[in-house]
């Protein structure tokens, strides 16, 4: 449930869950922040949010354990065996692929991957405050875009999407970013929203690193 407002009228939500395999870090990891405040004349509202893959740091050392040393379950406070769901879900994934890295043709396949753990990033403003340089006034982290050599262009009559790729010290890594302004909308929907702007921005970058 969404936090009740704070003074300043701003209001949040964040959430996060994982999925376990094997003893060490989760194969599968989700973080998500939401704030609602007050911005000018409107409101603004800040989406943020991160999805960790590591097939190399979590999935590969679980396969690699004896099938006789399978994950062990948690105990519970009665000192019976309790496992979550998360963990059920976590063993099942760990026994499929167990299962398809048999097959030779599967292995060769899956190989790559195993050896990359996985990172995205997602942020998100979107405004209906009257905004001088519309979206591209919400661009997130343009201090570090700049910082990398990125400069967004400024929508226009179209919305702008764009994206930025290439090689970091230990693996790969692009960049994207969204800008969308209310002329960019459908007409019927911006006639359902009235006379009150909008503006949307976002950000997105994804990392593969080697492990």
């Amino acid at each position: 449930m969404p936090a009740p407002p704070t003074v300043d009228g701003a209001r949040q939500l964040a959430f996060a869950a994982e999925l376990p395999v094997g003893q060490d870090l989760p194969l599968w990891r989700v973080q998500v922040q939401m704030v609602s405040e007050p911005h000018a004349d409107g409101e603004r509202l800040r989406l943020r949010a991160h999805l960790q893959t590591n097939f190399a740091s979590a999935l590969r050392p679980a396969l690699q354990q004896d099938a006789g040393h399978a994950t062990r379950p948690a105990i519970g406070s009665d000192g019976r065996t309790a496992l979550s769901l998360a963990q059920r879900a976590g063993g099942v994934v760990q026994r499929v692929a167990a299962r398809a890295l048999d097959v030779p043709a599967l292995r060769t396949l899956a190989e790559p991957l195993l050896q990359l753990d996985l990172n995205s990033w997602v942020e998100v403003q979107a405004s209906t405050a009257s905004l001088a340089d519309g979206s591209h006034q919400l661009l997130p982290q343009q201090d570090k875009l700049a910082a990398l050599g990125i400069r967004p262009k400024r929508a226009a009559d179209q919305p702008v999407a764009e994206s930025w790729a290439g090689e970091a010290p230990d693996g790969f890594a692009q960049v994207s970013v969204l800008q969308i302004d209310k002329r960019h909308l459908p007409e019927r929907l911006r006639q359902q929203m009235g006379e009150r702007p909008f503006s949307l921005a976002a950000a997105i970058v994804n990392t593969a690193q080697q492990k």
